[in-house]
Protein backbone atom coordinates (compact mmCIF):
# COMPACT_ATOMS: atom_id res chain seq x y z
CA UNK A 1 0.00 0.00 0.00
CA UNK A 2 3.21 2.80 -0.13
CA UNK A 3 2.46 3.89 -3.13
CA UNK A 4 -0.67 6.06 -1.73
CA UNK A 5 1.73 7.83 -0.21
CA UNK A 6 4.47 8.17 -2.24
CA UNK A 7 6.31 11.44 -2.72
CA UNK A 8 5.85 13.77 -4.92
CA UNK A 9 7.78 13.34 -8.90
CA UNK A 10 9.21 16.69 -8.11
CA UNK A 11 11.05 14.66 -4.72
CA UNK A 12 11.63 11.02 -6.40
CA UNK A 13 15.06 12.40 -7.68
CA UNK A 14 17.37 13.43 -4.85
CA UNK A 15 18.74 10.95 -2.37
CA UNK A 16 17.83 11.09 1.29
CA UNK A 17 20.19 13.30 3.28
CA UNK A 18 22.13 11.20 6.20
CA UNK A 19 22.84 12.39 9.74
CA UNK A 20 21.41 14.60 12.59
CA UNK A 21 22.17 15.41 15.49
CA UNK A 22 20.53 13.37 18.75
CA UNK A 23 17.45 14.48 19.71
CA UNK A 24 18.38 14.21 23.07
CA UNK A 25 21.58 17.13 22.87
CA UNK A 26 21.44 20.54 21.28
CA UNK A 27 22.90 20.73 17.34
CA UNK A 28 26.41 20.65 17.04
CA UNK A 29 27.44 23.69 14.40
CA UNK A 30 27.96 21.95 10.84
CA UNK A 31 30.80 22.93 8.32
CA UNK A 32 29.58 26.19 7.68
CA UNK A 33 31.10 26.29 4.15
CA UNK A 34 28.88 28.09 1.23
CA UNK A 35 28.80 25.51 -0.46
CA UNK A 36 27.12 23.06 2.35
CA UNK A 37 24.90 25.94 3.23
CA UNK A 38 23.25 25.50 0.00
CA UNK A 39 23.69 21.77 -0.86
CA UNK A 40 20.98 19.89 -1.64
CA UNK A 41 17.85 19.81 -3.72
CA UNK A 42 14.79 21.17 -3.55
CA UNK A 43 11.48 19.81 -2.55
CA UNK A 44 8.16 20.05 -2.74
CA UNK A 45 4.75 21.90 -1.00
CA UNK A 46 0.96 23.03 -0.58
CA UNK A 47 -1.82 24.58 -0.24
CA UNK A 48 -6.13 24.53 -0.49
CA UNK A 49 -8.10 26.24 -2.55
CA UNK A 50 -10.82 28.26 -1.60
CA UNK A 51 -13.91 29.43 -2.76
CA UNK A 52 -16.22 32.60 -1.89
CA UNK A 53 -18.18 35.65 -3.55
CA UNK A 54 -16.00 37.96 -1.84
CA UNK A 55 -12.73 38.43 -0.99
CA UNK A 56 -12.10 36.77 2.35
CA UNK A 57 -9.08 36.23 4.88
CA UNK A 58 -6.86 33.51 5.82
CA UNK A 59 -7.28 33.42 9.49
CA UNK A 60 -3.94 33.57 12.06
CA UNK A 61 -2.43 33.83 15.75
CA UNK A 62 -2.24 29.92 16.06
CA UNK A 63 -1.02 28.71 19.12
CA UNK A 64 -0.23 32.35 19.88
CA UNK A 65 -0.37 33.46 23.81
CA UNK A 66 -3.15 35.70 25.41
CA UNK A 67 -2.81 39.15 24.57
CA UNK A 68 -1.72 38.21 20.92
CA UNK A 69 -3.47 41.16 19.13
CA UNK A 70 -5.21 40.57 16.01
CA UNK A 71 -5.27 42.23 12.76
CA UNK A 72 -6.75 45.94 12.90
CA UNK A 73 -7.02 45.63 9.02
CA UNK A 74 -7.78 42.38 7.65
CA UNK A 75 -5.53 41.26 4.85
CA UNK A 76 -7.14 40.19 1.52
CA UNK A 77 -6.09 37.40 -1.09
CA UNK A 78 -3.87 37.89 -3.95
CA UNK A 79 -5.63 38.46 -6.69
CA UNK A 80 -4.92 35.55 -8.74
CA UNK A 81 -5.28 33.16 -5.77
CA UNK A 82 -8.88 32.01 -4.59
CA UNK A 83 -10.22 32.56 -1.30
CA UNK A 84 -11.92 30.85 1.95
CA UNK A 85 -11.68 26.75 2.44
CA UNK A 86 -14.56 24.99 3.74
CA UNK A 87 -16.41 25.12 7.22
CA UNK A 88 -16.68 21.60 9.20
CA UNK A 89 -19.82 21.52 11.41
CA UNK A 90 -19.35 20.65 14.93
CA UNK A 91 -21.26 17.39 14.60
CA UNK A 92 -18.93 16.03 12.06
CA UNK A 93 -15.91 16.54 13.83
CA UNK A 94 -15.90 12.75 14.70
CA UNK A 95 -16.05 11.69 11.71
CA UNK A 96 -14.02 14.85 9.34
CA UNK A 97 -10.83 14.05 8.20
CA UNK A 98 -10.90 11.22 6.50
CA UNK A 99 -7.70 9.42 5.92
CA UNK A 100 -6.06 6.48 4.77
CA UNK A 101 -7.07 4.43 8.06
CA UNK A 102 -4.22 1.83 9.57
CA UNK A 103 -2.37 1.81 6.10
CA UNK A 104 -1.01 5.06 7.04
CA UNK A 105 0.49 4.07 10.20
CA UNK A 106 1.98 1.00 8.27
CA UNK A 107 4.09 4.10 6.29
CA UNK A 108 5.31 5.54 8.96
CA UNK A 109 6.88 2.43 10.28
CA UNK A 110 8.38 1.59 6.78
CA UNK A 111 9.75 5.25 6.85
CA UNK A 112 11.40 4.76 10.30
CA UNK A 113 9.29 7.09 12.00
CA UNK A 114 8.91 6.58 15.90
CA UNK A 115 5.73 7.23 17.07
CA UNK A 116 2.88 6.04 19.45
CA UNK A 117 -0.89 6.10 18.19
CA UNK A 118 -2.74 8.35 21.06
CA UNK A 119 -6.27 10.12 20.82
CA UNK A 120 -7.40 13.62 20.40
CA UNK A 121 -10.08 15.16 19.72
CA UNK A 122 -10.69 16.09 16.33
CA UNK A 123 -7.77 13.71 14.94
CA UNK A 124 -7.69 11.17 12.77
CA UNK A 125 -4.86 8.57 13.02
CA UNK A 126 -3.99 10.18 15.61
CA UNK A 127 0.30 9.87 16.70
CA UNK A 128 3.04 11.30 19.13
CA UNK A 129 5.88 11.46 17.00
CA UNK A 130 9.29 10.53 19.39
CA UNK A 131 11.85 10.61 16.63
CA UNK A 132 12.91 13.20 13.81
CA UNK A 133 11.17 12.86 10.83
CA UNK A 134 13.36 11.89 7.64
CA UNK A 135 16.34 13.57 9.67
CA UNK A 136 14.61 16.89 10.74
CA UNK A 137 13.55 17.50 14.16
CA UNK A 138 10.80 19.10 14.68
CA UNK A 139 10.78 20.17 18.55
CA UNK A 140 8.24 22.39 20.64
CA UNK A 141 10.47 26.01 20.26
CA UNK A 142 14.19 26.16 21.57
CA UNK A 143 13.34 22.57 23.03
CA UNK A 144 15.87 19.63 21.30
CA UNK A 145 13.79 16.66 21.33
CA UNK A 146 10.59 15.74 19.27
CA UNK A 147 7.16 17.92 20.06
CA UNK A 148 4.47 16.13 22.20
CA UNK A 149 1.99 17.52 20.39
CA UNK A 150 -0.37 14.53 18.65
CA UNK A 151 -0.69 14.96 14.73
CA UNK A 152 -2.66 13.38 12.00
CA UNK A 153 -0.73 10.99 10.86
CA UNK A 154 -1.12 12.18 7.06
CA UNK A 155 0.53 15.38 8.13
CA UNK A 156 3.55 13.09 9.70
CA UNK A 157 4.03 12.36 5.61
CA UNK A 158 3.61 15.68 5.19
CA UNK A 159 6.15 17.09 7.23
CA UNK A 160 8.47 14.22 6.00
CA UNK A 161 8.15 15.75 2.81
CA UNK A 162 8.73 19.45 4.14
CA UNK A 163 12.00 17.94 5.37
CA UNK A 164 13.67 17.77 1.78
CA UNK A 165 12.83 21.43 1.88
CA UNK A 166 14.33 22.12 4.88
CA UNK A 167 17.53 19.89 4.19
CA UNK A 168 18.15 21.91 1.13
CA UNK A 169 18.68 25.28 2.96
CA UNK A 170 21.09 22.96 5.86
CA UNK A 171 18.34 23.08 8.36
CA UNK A 172 17.90 19.83 10.24
CA UNK A 173 15.95 21.45 13.35
CA UNK A 174 13.04 23.72 13.38
CA UNK A 175 11.86 25.35 16.74
CA UNK A 176 7.07 25.14 16.32
CA UNK A 177 4.73 26.97 18.34
CA UNK A 178 2.72 24.02 18.06
CA UNK A 179 0.63 21.57 15.92
CA UNK A 180 -2.78 20.70 17.92
CA UNK A 181 -5.33 23.05 19.71
CA UNK A 182 -8.82 22.26 18.62
CA UNK A 183 -10.19 25.84 18.29
CA UNK A 184 -12.04 28.14 16.58
CA UNK A 185 -10.16 29.44 12.93
CA UNK A 186 -9.54 32.52 13.01
CA UNK A 187 -6.65 33.23 16.03
CA UNK A 188 -6.17 31.84 19.86
CA UNK A 189 -7.38 34.23 22.44
CA UNK A 190 -8.64 33.55 26.05
CA UNK A 191 -12.44 32.42 24.81
CA UNK A 192 -10.87 31.53 21.76
CA UNK A 193 -8.99 28.33 23.29
CA UNK A 194 -7.38 24.83 23.12
CA UNK A 195 -10.54 22.87 24.03
CA UNK A 196 -9.82 19.50 25.73
CA UNK A 197 -11.96 16.41 25.81
CA UNK A 198 -14.20 17.32 28.44
CA UNK A 199 -14.90 21.30 27.44
CA UNK A 200 -17.78 21.98 25.63
CA UNK A 201 -17.94 22.13 21.85
CA UNK A 202 -16.97 25.45 20.17
CA UNK A 203 -19.60 27.40 18.75
CA UNK A 204 -17.31 28.56 15.16
CA UNK A 205 -20.22 29.89 13.40
CA UNK A 206 -19.01 31.37 9.90
CA UNK A 207 -15.31 30.82 10.88
CA UNK A 208 -15.05 27.40 11.24
CA UNK A 209 -12.61 25.47 12.60
CA UNK A 210 -8.65 25.63 12.60
CA UNK A 211 -6.85 23.20 11.10
CA UNK A 212 -5.02 22.66 14.07
CA UNK A 213 -7.99 21.08 14.94
CA UNK A 214 -7.78 18.38 13.31
CA UNK A 215 -3.75 17.85 13.96
CA UNK A 216 -3.11 19.22 10.05
CA UNK A 217 -1.21 21.92 10.79
CA UNK A 218 1.88 23.61 12.40
CA UNK A 219 3.40 26.64 13.13
CA UNK A 220 7.40 27.65 12.64
CA UNK A 221 9.46 29.89 14.11
CA UNK A 222 12.73 28.79 14.82
CA UNK A 223 15.17 27.54 12.15
CA UNK A 224 18.29 25.90 13.14
CA UNK A 225 21.10 25.68 10.34
CA UNK A 226 23.64 23.41 10.55
CA UNK A 227 26.52 25.98 11.10
CA UNK A 228 24.56 26.62 14.60
CA UNK A 229 22.83 30.24 13.21
CA UNK A 230 19.35 30.32 14.15
CA UNK A 231 16.66 32.20 12.27
CA UNK A 232 13.69 33.33 13.90
CA UNK A 233 10.67 34.53 12.05
CA UNK A 234 9.69 36.96 14.95
CA UNK A 235 13.03 38.99 14.57
CA UNK A 236 12.23 42.08 12.50
CA UNK A 237 15.81 41.96 10.82
CA UNK A 238 15.19 37.96 9.95
CA UNK A 239 11.98 38.52 8.15
CA UNK A 240 11.23 41.87 6.80
CA UNK A 241 7.78 42.37 6.36
CA UNK A 242 6.16 43.71 3.08
CA UNK A 243 3.22 44.29 1.19
CA UNK A 244 3.86 43.32 -1.86
CA UNK A 245 3.67 39.67 -3.39
CA UNK A 246 5.37 37.35 -0.67
CA UNK A 247 6.84 34.55 -3.32
CA UNK A 248 7.20 37.71 -6.24
CA UNK A 249 8.82 41.22 -5.46
CA UNK A 250 8.89 41.30 -1.72
CA UNK A 251 11.06 38.20 -2.05
CA UNK A 252 13.03 40.23 -4.74
CA UNK A 253 14.06 43.19 -2.64
CA UNK A 254 15.48 40.96 0.45
CA UNK A 255 18.86 40.74 1.42
CA UNK A 256 20.66 39.27 4.20
CA UNK A 257 18.77 37.03 6.47
CA UNK A 258 15.52 38.13 5.43
CA UNK A 259 16.09 36.92 1.76
CA UNK A 260 17.16 33.45 2.83
CA UNK A 261 14.17 33.24 5.21
CA UNK A 262 12.35 34.31 2.27
CA UNK A 263 13.95 31.47 0.00
CA UNK A 264 12.31 29.09 2.72
CA UNK A 265 8.92 30.05 2.70
CA UNK A 266 8.56 29.98 -0.96
CA UNK A 267 10.38 26.75 -1.25
CA UNK A 268 7.86 25.49 0.81
CA UNK A 269 4.91 26.96 -1.60
CA UNK A 270 6.90 25.87 -4.38
CA UNK A 271 7.09 22.23 -3.82
CA UNK A 272 3.49 21.64 -3.72
CA UNK A 273 3.24 19.73 -0.42
CA UNK A 274 0.76 22.07 1.76
CA UNK A 275 -2.47 23.80 1.12
CA UNK A 276 -1.55 26.94 2.31
CA UNK A 277 1.51 29.27 3.54
CA UNK A 278 1.07 32.00 6.07
CA UNK A 279 3.70 34.13 7.07
CA UNK A 280 3.95 37.60 8.76
CA UNK A 281 3.24 39.47 5.41
CA UNK A 282 -0.05 37.74 6.17
CA UNK A 283 -1.39 39.60 9.37
CA UNK A 284 -0.17 40.62 12.82
CA UNK A 285 -1.77 37.34 14.09
CA UNK A 286 1.16 35.79 12.41
CA UNK A 287 4.01 38.03 13.17
CA UNK A 288 6.20 35.23 15.01
CA UNK A 289 5.80 32.00 12.81
CA UNK A 290 4.80 30.14 9.07
CA UNK A 291 1.26 28.85 9.69
CA UNK A 292 1.15 25.77 7.27
CA UNK A 293 -1.64 23.23 6.69
CA UNK A 294 -3.09 20.34 4.45
CA UNK A 295 -6.71 21.96 5.02
CA UNK A 296 -8.96 19.82 7.12
CA UNK A 297 -9.55 16.62 5.14
CA UNK A 298 -7.94 14.40 2.52
CA UNK A 299 -5.26 15.18 0.24
CA UNK A 300 -3.80 19.27 0.34
CA UNK A 301 -5.15 21.63 -2.79
CA UNK A 302 -4.75 25.07 -3.85
CA UNK A 303 -1.02 25.05 -2.94
CA UNK A 304 -0.22 29.13 -1.94
CA UNK A 305 1.47 31.30 -0.18
CA UNK A 306 -0.67 34.17 1.04
CA UNK A 307 -0.04 37.80 0.85
CA UNK A 308 -1.27 40.96 2.51
CA UNK A 309 -2.22 42.55 -1.34
CA UNK A 310 -3.38 46.24 -0.62
CA UNK A 311 -3.96 46.58 -4.30
CA UNK A 312 -6.57 43.83 -5.26
CA UNK A 313 -9.19 44.57 -7.97
CA UNK A 314 -12.13 44.53 -6.52
CA UNK A 315 -10.76 45.75 -3.05
CA UNK A 316 -11.67 43.82 0.17
CA UNK A 317 -14.79 44.38 1.67
CA UNK A 318 -13.36 44.33 4.70
CA UNK A 319 -15.30 41.09 6.04
CA UNK A 320 -13.07 38.86 7.95
CA UNK A 321 -15.32 35.70 6.80
CA UNK A 322 -12.48 33.51 8.11
CA UNK A 323 -12.18 29.81 6.63
CA UNK A 324 -9.29 27.40 7.09
CA UNK A 325 -6.33 28.36 9.04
Amino acid sequence: MRAAYSVTPALQTAGRRAKVPSVSSPVAPRNSTLFRLFRGTLRHVAIPLVAGSVAAFACGGDDAPPGTPDDDTPPVFDAAVPDVGPTIDAGTRDAAPADAGGTCLDELRARGIAFKPTTARGVVDAVNVTSTINDVLYANQTATTPSADPMACRFVLALWDLAEVLKNHNIHRVGTLGSYCYRCCCSWSQTNFCRGVNDPEPSCGGNGYSNHSWGRAIDLRYFYLDNGTRFDVNDPKHWVISSKTTCGAAQAEQVGTSAAMYDIACGIGAAKIFSQVLTPNWNDAHRNHFHIDIGSKGEPSGFAVRSLATSVDPPSTGIDACGDE
